[in-house]
């Protein structure tokens, strides 16, 4: 395990949901959590956790409102570093998914694990081999990598 992550919205689902890697997932947060190692993540994350959990979680019955409403709150409440994405890193984000193919969201997380230094967790092989040798990138365990 690295010191520390950018981690991306699929990681921080599986803290909430068992999807393929969430055991891995739930271990990086414990390791977190007992402050063994750092995680960011961009701004936009706490939105596409929110949606997603309302789907996946929510409509389905796997939480109860009290817990989607505790869940959105997570990477803040557990003192996650979130970074504003501002029009700069928009701009060298835009770049690398023209230059690597890859989607803006996608584009985001990396940039940011290069501005900052620190590998991506992430539960996307396609994006891992997209990026690599530009963007240091680990994918949670148990998850498919096709």
């Amino acid at each position: 395990m690295a010191d520390a992550y950018v981690v991306d919205t699929g990681v921080f689902l599986r803290w909430f949901v068992d999807q393929p890697g969430f055991e891995h997932a739930r271990e990086v947060q414990g390791a977190f959590l007992n402050g063994l190692v750092k995680l960011e993540t961009a701004d936009f994350a706490r939105i596409e956790v929110a949606g997603v959990l309302r789907k996946k979680g929510l409509l389905t019955g796997r939480l109860t409102a009290e817990e989607f409403a505790a869940a959105v709150r997570v990477i803040d409440d557990l003192g996650v570093a979130v970074h504003q994405i501002g029009a700069d890193h928009l701009e060298r984000a835009a770049g690398l998914a023209v230059r690597l193919t890859l989607r803006m969201y996608d584009a985001v997380f990396a940039q940011l694990a290069f501005d900052r230094g620190v590998p991506l967790l992430t539960t996307d092989a396609k994006l891992c081999h997209a990026v690599e040798g530009v963007v240091k990138t680990e994918i949670l365990r148990g998850v498919e990598q096709t």
